[in-house]
């Protein structure tokens, strides 16, 4: 069975629609009615139009479904929420120039992160139903209304549609990765450090506990905690306050409690349970305040062997298309990848794009890179699922 080729014409008709209806991450996140409206108005109808059926579950995510073969499918799962177009002048208008090497690119915002890998996997999804009556097991399409929110949410709500259903036996997240098999990444859990004090006005802070020296206490003791683990591509993890908020907010007011938020990196087999213990362990050195430790956001780190099969898999997908053996990359970054992989599903990153223009004002993507993740794609589907 050939594997297809897709030209240059075919991916701009899927991607161009997808760069110039906005799907910006707001304060609403998964619930923004515009990501909504572009699910349901942009992408369900490209599916439908290929003669496929889409499903939305509790969290928004649009699911399409090909092959009903009882073997462990394939899950494509991609994101619709782009950065927000901050400074990025016509963000929405999907222009198309070519590139210094010569490449046909189109510029729009979420180009590179996430519309180039959504663009292939809408691709596949066609090539895949014209097959659909020769896969023993099926291939997944999930558009998750996620992709800038640091959390597990929609890929969790995705998973529990499986339930007693076999699961997948493999995943490849689509986000840009130049086209390069990203086979591990760091987890992530947050935490929220709240230390509190006593308010009173400004003028009399005898008469307080001013909680913005607690927490100048507990900075400096979080660079004192000594973090285990060192991990030969992604290095050690780290631990970098991000946040720091102190109420109540009002003028010439002592603040009786002050919020720092933490982002604590995680290498592929950490503990996130230990890594909180230790902050609180660390803390407890503190005397005199009064210090509580919330977790926050989990997402776990994930790691798939060089020479495991699903990445063999991967490679051989990468020559049937006729392309070059793919490099591997190693991200500091966090995705849904680790929440699959958490639940022994392999999973990896791969799809048009380079990183280096996430969020830029001038992010485009080549078109035949596209057009390269839709043929590694459908390679990948059709040796696992034939």
């Amino acid at each position: 069975m050939g594997i297809p080729t897709f030209d240059v014409g075919s991916v701009e008709r899927v991607l161009r629609p997808l760069l110039e209806t906005p799907s910006e991450q707001t304060d609403r996140f998964e619930d923004d009615p515009q990501i909504r409206a572009f699910l349901q108005g942009v992408v369900a109808p490209q599916l439908e139009q290929l003669g496929l059926h889409t499903t939305t579950d509790e969290a928004g995510n649009l699911i399409c479904e090909i092959g009903g073969g009882e073997a462990p499918g394939l899950v494509l799962f991609c994101y619709a929420m782009t950065h927000p177009a901050g400074r990025m002048v016509d963000p929405f208008v999907a222009s198309r120039f070519d590139g210094e090497d010569g490449a046909t690119r189109l510029r729009g915002r979420g180009a590179s992160e996430q519309m180039g890998a959504l663009a292939a996997a809408v691709l596949t999804a066609g090539t895949l139903a014209e097959r659909a009556a020769d896969l023993a097991g099926p291939l997944v399409l999930c558009v998750s209304p996620a992709g800038e929110t640091g959390r597990h949410d929609t890929a969790r709500s995705f998973l529990s549609r499986y339930g007693d259903r076999t699961p997948p036996a493999a995943c490849i997240v689509g986000i840009g990765t130049d086209n390069a098999i990203c086979v591990a990444n760091k987890g992530r859990v947050d935490a929220t450090i709240k230390v509190a004090g006593v308010a009173g006005h400004s003028s009399m802070p005898w008469r307080t506990k001013n909680a913005i020296e607690g927490a100048r206490l507990v900075l400096r003791c979080l660079e004192g905690i000594a973090l285990a683990g060192d991990h030969p591509r992604l290095g050690r993890p780290t631990l970098t306050p991000t946040a720091v908020h102190s109420s109540p907010n009002a003028t010439h007011t002592v603040p009786d409690l002050v919020e720092v938020t933490v982002d604590r990196r995680l290498l592929p087999g950490d503990n996130p349970e230990a890594a909180l213990a230790d902050i609180r362990q660390a803390l407890e050195s503190i005397d005199g305040w009064d210090i509580d430790v919330e977790p926050g956001p989990l997402m776990y780190p994930s790691e798939v062997a060089p020479d495991s099969p699903f990445v063999d898999t991967l490679r051989a997908a990468f020559a049937a298309a006729g392309h070059p053996d793919p490099p591997l990359t190693y991200s500091h970054g966090c995705i849904d990848a680790g929440l699959f992989s958490s639940r022994g599903i392999p999973a990896v990153m791969l799809g048009a794009g380079e990183q280096e223009m996430w969020h830029t004002i001038d992010e485009s993507v080549a078109l035949d890179a596209v057009a390269l993740t839709a043929e590694v794609y459908t390679a990948t589907a059709l040796h696992l699922l034939t």
